[in-house]
């Protein structure tokens, strides 16, 4: 379904992360940042790991402090539409426990962007907005929020009424993060079933 998650429109981590999670190399996984515009549309698209904009986060091999930025310069009505994503691979198929990220605060959150959007092999599409989730402020620093989801914060786009994919038995299919309203936004330390990057790999 891509991107038709369009225009939708209680884990508390009380640890660090480098004490609560492993690290994206150790579990194979990646988060891949591009640019959605299959009308080519004219609207600028940044979606990159960009040096400077994210917070050392005492995983990463090096210091370079990398952030995920993800920014449009205007709105494209759905359908077609277009977005910043970043697309989170990992070696086979899984089913999925728990989703966070940190969130520069001051750059873009709102309820639809960006956003988690989970697809899974049974048709179930799933969003989680910026703004739901359990925040906890100047963590991992100052500036900073961690942004951690749960259920009831889904918006289901598709599939059946009632259903959730975390702690659930479906199998995910397609995991992204999305930003298709215009601004920019900064995440870092992208959390999945308690496995981070923070960077580019």
């Amino acid at each position: 379904m891509g991107i038709a998650a369009g225009r939708f429109a209680l884990i508390v981590m009380t640890t660090t992360l480098a004490v609560s999670t492993r690290t994206a190399a150790d579990a194979g996984v990646s988060v891949v940042p591009s640019a959605f515009n299959p009308a080519r549309t004219d609207v600028r698209i940044k979606a990159a790991w960009t040096p400077g904009a994210g917070i050392l986060d005492g995983i990463a091999a090096s210091t370079e402090d990398q952030g995920l930025v993800l920014a449009i310069s205007a709105t494209v009505a759905y359908p077609p539409g277009a977005a910043a994503i970043a697309e989170v691979t990992s070696n086979g198929d899984r089913t999925l426990r728990h989703l966070a990220f940190d969130h520069k605060v001051g750059t873009h959150c709102s309820g639809g962007s960006p956003r988690w959007v989970v697809e899974t092999t049974d048709g179930g599409v799933y969003a989680f907005g910026c703004l739901a989730g359990v925040r906890q402020v100047d963590l991992p620093g100052s500036g900073w929020e961690r942004i951690t989801f749960s259920c009831s914060d889904v918006q289901m786009l598709a599939g059946v009424a009632g259903t959730c994919p975390l702690g659930s038995v479906q199998t995910i299919s397609s995991l992204k993060i999305v930003h298709d309203e215009a601004g920019s936004t900064t995440l870092d330390n992208l959390d999945v079933d308690f496995v981070v990057t923070g960077r580019a790999r």
